[in-house]
């Protein structure tokens, strides 16, 4: 336990949990779910200081990233349209910037799959392959 309990002190910790929950998650979106969440991601970018960005260069810019900057940016829409969690007692971590590469140490990715196997039962990896939001 000493190890897990050591993670919450990591900062990719959150970026990793964040991830790991919405792939859970992905599976169960709506496609009126996928745009709202596509669309609120544009909103926060705004006001992140991008303020004139169009919905293209943003849209370009999310499908150049890394899967887990993509899911990290899906959890901050999440987070601000209410959405839950896919676990109980699981809650999104304030990531406050998700294309920080720190998010994708695959020991924390690890150790954080093997807390949610561990605690819930449920076993969770981050695909290889990124997103394509085009087709959200």
């Amino acid at each position: 336990m000493g190890f897990l309990s050591n993670l919450f002190g990591l900062p990719s910790f959150s970026g990793a949990t964040n991830a790991l929950l919405v792939e859970l998650v992905l599976p169960k979106l709506s496609p009126a779910q996928r745009a709202e969440l596509k669309a609120q991601y544009f909103e926060i970018e705004r006001r992140g200081g991008f303020p004139n960005a169009t919905d293209e260069a943003i849209l370009g810019s999310l499908n150049r990233s890394t899967r887990v900057a993509q899911l990290n940016c899906l959890a901050l829409a999440m987070n601000e349209l209410g959405y839950d969690t896919p676990l109980k007692h699981e809650f999104w971590h304030n990531v406050t910037n998700p294309f920080d590469s720190i998010h994708t140490d695959k020991v924390t990715l690890m150790a954080v799959a093997k807390r949610l196997k561990s605690n819930y039962g449920v076993e969770v990896t981050i695909s290889s392959k990124p997103l394509n939001f085009d087709s959200w």
